[in-house]
């Protein structure tokens, strides 16, 4: 809780939590308040704490918060019987303290409560096979609300039912079917069936062929393989990873021995498993963490932005439980004092690697919101034109006063750009703008604005530019 309140950000950092934000004064997908599939269990949960009189940051990133410490609790008193004290304290400490889990357990959005109620879905389903029936209900359930809350973590939700018993799935499916009923059917009402349905297929058409980022986006393989690569082992474990970072001695110290501590736990996983020497609750365990985190890490890599970090939380996780496997492997190699000081080791040296970046999240505003300030600050609203890209979302919440448009297109961008700038406006344009390097002669660079790309992958370096219009041709004289 600790860190995901130094993490907690001062402002909104992106489009995606100023639609949040608008859903907290009423639900409309139609007005992207906010925008589909609605997120109807973590809007509930965010408008009551805004009810309750938290502002407008804190509302929305409060589900996480309080979600994320139930759900570190519970995975640590389900872990143990299964993995003992080490390797439930080395999963606890893991999703608690590693950067991804702790950033956007405390960014107003809809990622910490969704990664929350996966842990609890996990929870109970690794739990369904002990207890009587109604347990597997309740399993099926906190997954059909855990769906709403984040529609995306699907292939992770379904892939918890290849864990359930066969002999229980039925009652986890007809649960899961009640969770979802109790979000679906008040956002059908809400919405109205035909509306819902043409906002949903517009924007999955979206999603999947325009804009959204998956691979009929981008489809060159050594873009998203650098991506993921960097969006699980970088972003989301604070391992090393190549490029300048700035980072210091100590840390890149401590960043091997993490890499260390996690490489040695899965050796000793995948060779307790070759040799058939898991224990019964390490398998389940372990097979969990598999039957959510491959289906998910598929749909990621092929479904998903992957400029967006925050879409590696399942995988992680996934990781998490695995490496919590193999440090209960190594355990029993030890004695009891050895292995638990190794585990506080491991976690000490996560909260190392972690610490910097949620420092860094929660002192200083996100790139777009640093723009955002700095144009209502230093340039007039009259007579002032803006061509930016999501951020323009950031300008209408803050500084509506300001004109800041998100052109569709980079030809869009060149007409309009060249139409107000004949009118006499003064017109700036952001790196982020569709086609802005189509009118780099013309770019005059003003201020740039950028953070660590672990803290933020997307959109971490904004560069505002002043628009200078080509001078007029000068007429041949005629001797």
């Amino acid at each position: 809780m600790a860190a995901r309140v130094l993490a907690l950000p001062r402002l909104l950092p992106d489009l995606d939590a100023v639609n949040f934000a608008r859903s907290l004064h009423g639900f409309d997908l139609a007005a992207q308040a906010p925008h589909f599939p609605g997120y109807p269990v973590y809007v509930a949960m965010a408008r009551l704490a805004s009810a309750a009189g938290a502002p407008e940051v804190l509302a929305l990133a409060l589900p996480g918060l309080v979600l994320g410490a139930v759900a570190i609790g519970l995975l640590g008193l389900v872990l143990r019987p299964y993995l003992g004290a080490a390797g439930a304290l080395v999963g606890v400490a893991l999703v608690a303290l590693l950067p991804l889990p702790v950033l956007f357990g405390a960014t107003p959005g809809s990622d910490g409560a969704g990664l929350a109620l996966l842990v609890l879905a996990a929870c109970a389903v690794l739990t369904a096979g002990d207890s009587a029936p109604r347990a597997a209900v309740l399993a099926g359930a906190v997954a059909g609300v855990a769906l709403g809350a984040r529609p995306s973590f699907l292939p992770a939700l379904l892939g918890l039912a290849l864990v359930v018993p066969p002999g229980r799935r039925l009652a986890a499916f007809a649960g899961g079917g009640l969770g979802v009923v109790a979000w679906l059917l008040p956002m059908v009402a809400l919405t109205g069936p035909a509306e819902l349905l043409r906002i949903g297929s517009g924007f999955l058409g979206g999603h999947a062929g325009e804009w959204g980022g998956t691979v009929a986006v981008r489809p060159e393989l050594g873009w998203r393989l650098e991506h993921l690569g960097f969006d699980i082992v970088a972003a989301g474990l604070g391992l090393p990873w190549p490029g300048p970072h700035g980072d210091s001695v100590a840390l890149r110290v401590a960043r091997f021995l993490l890499a260390l501590g996690f490489s040695g736990a899965l050796v000793a996983l995948v060779r307790a498993a070759l040799r058939g020497a898991l224990s019964t609750g390490e398998r389940r365990v372990a097979r969990l963490a598999l039957a959510f985190g491959l289906p998910y890490g598929a749909w990621m890599f092929l479904g998903q932005n992957l400029l967006k970090a925050r879409h590696a939380l399942p995988v992680v996780l996934a990781l998490a439980l695995l490496v919590a496997v193999g440090g209960a492997v190594l355990a029993r190699a030890w004695t009891p004092r050895v292995h638990l000081s190794l585990a506080g080791a491991l976690a000490a040296t996560t909260a190392a690697v972690m610490l910097p970046v949620a420092l860094a999240q929660g002192s200083e505003p996100a790139p777009a919101a640093l723009l955002v300030s700095h144009v209502s600050r230093t340039l007039p609203p009259a007579g002032t034109l803006l061509f930016t890209g999501e951020e323009a979302r950031l300008f209408e919440h803050y500084v509506p006063h300001y004109r800041a448009g998100r052109p569709a297109t980079g030809e869009q961008l060149r007409r309009e750009v060249e139409r107000v700038a004949a009118a006499g406006a003064d017109v700036y344009v952001t790196s982020t703008a569709p086609g802005a390097e189509a009118l780099a002669p013309h770019l005059e660079p003003v201020s740039r604005f950028a953070c660590d790309r672990r803290v933020r992958s997307h959109a971490h370096d904004i560069v505002l530019f002043h628009y200078r219009p080509a001078p007029p041709a000068t007429p041949h004289k005629v001797l």
